[in-house]
């Protein structure tokens, strides 16, 4: 297991809910989560909640630009399946201080789990729901980069958040790995070639998830988008890194995502589609670099190999 995941034993979050939320809280079941958070399922009557946990960022509750995130969305009235938040707040189990969220339940399943003849209908709905928040309105935001409780980003350019982001992950990198045998060159190259690239990008601003797809998305039998989860990672800048998101994990195969938004949505007046070719080059390199950092910080050497094979791709 990453050691980067949550680990909170199933007794510890029955106390909780049933002290923090309902006494009649019943019937809790493990769900697999992210990278990150430990959830679970639990029944009030016939209402199905979820509650989630996870270890703080930077000493900071996770949820609550989640919760922002989710009611920005929802006051925007765009097309984006999200679900209610209803209780958030921190617990401890030993010394480790932890915050949790309960929202409500949404039916669906994950859409990498989906069996290829119904490849096209999720991704198709997969790529309409990703075109929905690119286009929410942004306009009483500032900045670019991360956001915080008042919806402003502190960098005042898109390039300046992303040399940053390579940049910062580039001088963890080097710390993580003085004493290792992973080697750091393959992340050198990729932040120099992100560099050289950065000059093609726009700096058009849109609402981006960066982390969407995977286990932050799920979509019901016929393949309709039912949900779209974890906003703390979502940034103000340009839309394309969305799609190198899906991209550079090949989720569904080379480039698929990058043509399947192209087709539907390069004549749209809201987003701006020039040098993306370079774009989507230069924030899959920049993925690739947080990528690596992320595997090795949480010892995760298998998929630090994967990872690093696939920036190599795009040197």
């Amino acid at each position: 297991m990453s050691d980067a995941k949550t680990r909170i034993e199933q007794s510890t979050v029955i106390n909780l809910v049933r002290e923090n939320f309902n006494p009649r809280s019943s019937n809790f079941i493990f769900l697999k989560g992210g990278e990150v958070s430990q959830a679970f399922s639990f029944q009030i009557d016939d209402e199905t909640y979820v509650v989630k946990i996870r270890k703080p960022r930077r000493n900071t509750d996770p949820f609550e630009k989640e919760m922002i995130a989710i009611e920005h969305v929802k006051s925007q009235k765009a097309q984006i399946p999200v679900p209610n938040l209803i209780k958030r707040g921190e617990l401890f189990e030993g010394d480790a201080k932890l915050f949790y969220c309960i929202s409500e339940h949404i039916s669906g399943n994950f859409i990498h789990t989906y069996p290829e003849n119904k490849h096209d209908k999720v991704d198709s709905s997969l790529i309409k729901v990703l075109y929905n928040i690119h286009t929410t309105n942004i306009s009483k935001t500032e900045g670019y980069g991360n956001w915080d409780r008042t919806k402003k980003a502190r960098f005042g350019s898109w390039k300046d958040y992303i040399i940053e982001l390579v940049q910062g992950e580039t001088r963890t990198w080097k710390n993580l790995t003085s004493e290792s045998d992973y080697g750091i060159e393959p992340l050198e190259q990729a932040s120099k070639k992100v560099e050289e690239l950065l000059h093609y990008c726009s700096e058009k601003r849109c609402l981006v998830h960066a982390d969407y797809g995977y286990d932050n998305v799920l979509a019901d039998d016929d393949g309709n988008i039912t949900g779209v989860f974890d906003w703390e990672h979502s940034v103000f800048g340009d839309f394309v890194y969305d799609i190198a998101w899906l991209d550079f994990w090949e989720f569904r195969g080379e480039k698929n995502y990058e043509n399947l938004y192209k087709k539907l949505y390069k004549n749209s007046e809201l987003l701006d589609f020039t040098n993306f070719d370079e774009r989507m080059k230069c924030y899959k390199l920049a993925i690739g670099v947080t990528a690596l950092s992320f595997f090795i910080d949480s010892n995760q050497k298998e998929k630090y190999l994967s990872a690093k094979k696939l920036v190599l791709a795009l040197l």
